[in-house]
């Protein structure tokens, strides 16, 4: 399973901002690379407390649904709207 980090945006960022390692995590929630988390399989994303503060992680689990996946390549809308009109 593939991990990513995210970690409070700062003005420095966090070296290469790939989000592969705490020490290169992402620059803030606005800064993940959706793309990258769901590429393949399954992907852990750590999301790291502000530093002032709690310490620690809340692990966030990102999964594509197969449906979903195979719709869109399909080409089908995969939008949940509700069936009744209006």
């Amino acid at each position: 399973m593939k991990k990513f980090y995210v970690r409070p945006q700062c003005d420095e960022g966090y070296g290469a901002g790939d989000g592969e390692s705490y020490e290169n995590a992402w620059n803030g929630l606005a800064a993940v690379d959706w793309s990258a988390m769901s590429a393949g399989g399954p992907a852990q994303l750590w999301v790291c407390g502000d530093p002032q503060g709690q310490p620690g992680f809340i692990t966030v689990f990102v999964e594509r649904s197969y449906l979903a996946t195979a719709e869109a390549a399909a080409g089908f809308d995969t939008r949940r709207e509700s069936s009744q009109s209006v």
